[in-house]
């Protein structure tokens, strides 16, 4: 951990097709062009001044329609951003996929205040400045607020009260994936009843608790997967699995194919 609230942020030209995970959150802003947008089994036809949210437990594919193709992304340190960005309604857009949600906001509206907003990302990736973490916050801020007001329904805001013990929750897991639990030390712990627990989690954030719990373990799999040469078995202890064979199955039935593949596969990129 780098302390760092946004790991990477770029400004490119893409021509072809990509596929892309990280264990990050992602923003996404087309600024030119068009591309066909793939993520958790949606497909976006989307357009210039559009702005994309992506979870560290999501991975997309990208294939460029309409050249010239430009845009900006920002990744940012999921850990880091929860601890900073306190609202859980600006985190929703990031981590929660109730039903109906889309992933994408045109933002015509305010698209050169954005185009703005995201060169000042730029150089706060490029230059070493004092300060730059509460920068970074206060323009990411700024760029939810903005994107809110183009589209407040892309936010999760069903219930206040219910999306805050949820976003608690939330953190608690991600907090503890990696340790031994199941769903009953949730309950447990938060002194809640299992019924009103499935039912208002699901509602809020679109996963029921073992799918959330569960999707945690395989990205940070998935990252050790890519960045380590640790084996199999190991990274399935790391991430919180009781075994390796259970975690291949549970990988394969997610992913498609076994962790050794996918590390395979993720090599020749």
């Amino acid at each position: 951990m780098t302390g760092k609230i946004m790991t990477e942020c770029r400004y490119s030209e893409v021509k072809s097709r990509s596929s892309h995970f990280h264990n990050a959150y992602e923003m996404l802003f087309i600024r030119e062009g068009g591309a066909v947008i793939e993520v958790s089994g949606k497909r976006y036809q989307v357009g210039a001044n559009t702005l994309m949210f992506f979870s560290n437990l999501e991975e997309h594919t990208a294939k460029v329609e309409q050249l010239p193709y430009r845009r900006y992304f920002a990744k940012l340190d999921p850990d880091e951003l929860n601890r900073h960005l306190s609202s859980p309604w600006q985190l929703s857009i990031f981590k929660n996929r109730p039903e109906g949600f889309v992933h994408y906001v045109g933002v015509e509206r305010y698209a050169d205040e954005l185009d703005a907003l995201f060169q000042m990302l730029l150089r706060e990736e490029q230059e070493d400045q004092a300060y730059s973490n509460d920068l970074v916050l206060s323009i990411i801020q700024q760029i939810l607020i903005l994107t809110y007001r183009c589209d407040p329904s892309r936010f999760d805001v069903y219930n206040q009260e219910e999306q805050m013990n949820c976003a608690e929750i939330q953190r608690w897991i991600e907090d503890n994936f990696t340790k031994n639990i199941q769903i009953k030390d949730i309950t447990e712990n938060f002194f809640i009843s299992s019924s009103h627990f499935y039912r208002s989690f699901k509602r809020a954030t679109g996963y029921t608790p073992k799918q959330y719990l569960m999707l945690n373990r395989i990205s940070y799999a998935k990252e050790l997967l890519i960045h380590s040469s640790l084996s199999v078995s190991e990274i399935a202890r790391r991430a919180g699995f009781v075994d390796e064979s259970n975690f291949i199955r549970y990988f394969k039935q997610k992913m498609g194919i076994t962790p050794n593949k996918y590390r395979k596969s993720m090599e020749r990129r």
